[in-house]
């Protein structure tokens, strides 16, 4: 049976720039990797499509890889992870430090009612903000200051109609599911990541803050070989 290729999917305003350090490490230890670029994140905002374009973008990104894949989601890409209709090569999801909404749930759903958004994220019209200040602090506590720098700066803003829309039937109730609870994470609150676990086959865990492919790439790339083996 051939290896799976990894499908790495990046989170609110990221972009696939942040899975380098990972892709490294998967790729000394013999992996395959792909990275999908949301359109809700892109810096041109013609390409805004809301969480239908993001969704598309990760079938087809899995659908192009030839043979089996594991399908690695990333905080919001949880969401988009579970609106897709995953090609039949999707062996796998691996929910990292990410929402797993169930049916008609979006990701402000799990938002606290009537408090404000939290201290790294603004909320404008048809805009969802990072705030550069409070990144570092929250999305890279655990990263040596100079990658929290070199992130910060890349960060974009994203379509706020992918995190307000809510999912179908999610993918995970038909495709095997991983969750990796991050354990010093200040952006996904770690009580709300095991909730979601519970809906996974298996739970796992890291030290790590938000951000392990660029704080412990070298961790993460172990995990995920033994979660596709």
């Amino acid at each position: 049976m051939l290896n799976p290729a990894f499908v790495l999917v990046h989170g609110s305003w990221h972009g696939p720039w942040c899975w380098a350090p990972l892709e490294e490490e998967l790729r000394r230890r013999g992996a395959v990797t792909r990275t999908v670029a949301l359109p809700s994140c892109d810096e041109d905002r013609a390409r805004w499509v809301g969480l239908e374009g993001d969704a598309r973008a990760v079938e087809e990104g899995a659908a192009a890889v030839e043979g089996p894949v594991v399908v690695v989601a990333h905080s919001y890409a949880g969401v988009v992870a579970s609106a897709a209709a995953m090609p039949p090569n999707v062996r796998s999801i691996v929910f990292l430090g990410a929402f797993m909404p169930d049916r008609g749930r979006s990701l402000v759903s799990y938002l606290p009612e009537g408090e404000p958004p939290p201290p790294f994220a603004r909320f404008d019209g048809p805009v969802s903000h990072f705030v550069a200040e409070a990144a570092p602090a929250h999305f890279y506590n655990t990263c040596a200051p100079e990658v929290a720098a070199a992130a910060t700066a890349r960060l974009r803003d994203q379509d706020i109609r992918a995190i307000s829309a809510p999912v179908g039937e999610p993918s995970w109730r038909s495709v095997p599911s991983d969750y990796v609870v991050l354990t010093q994470d200040r952006v996904l609150p770690v009580p709300l990541q095991e909730r979601f676990a519970t809906q996974a086959r298996r739970r796992h865990a890291l030290d790590t803050d938000h951000s392990p492919f660029l704080c412990a790439p070298e961790r993460l790339a172990d995990l995920l070989l033994r979660i596709a083996a």
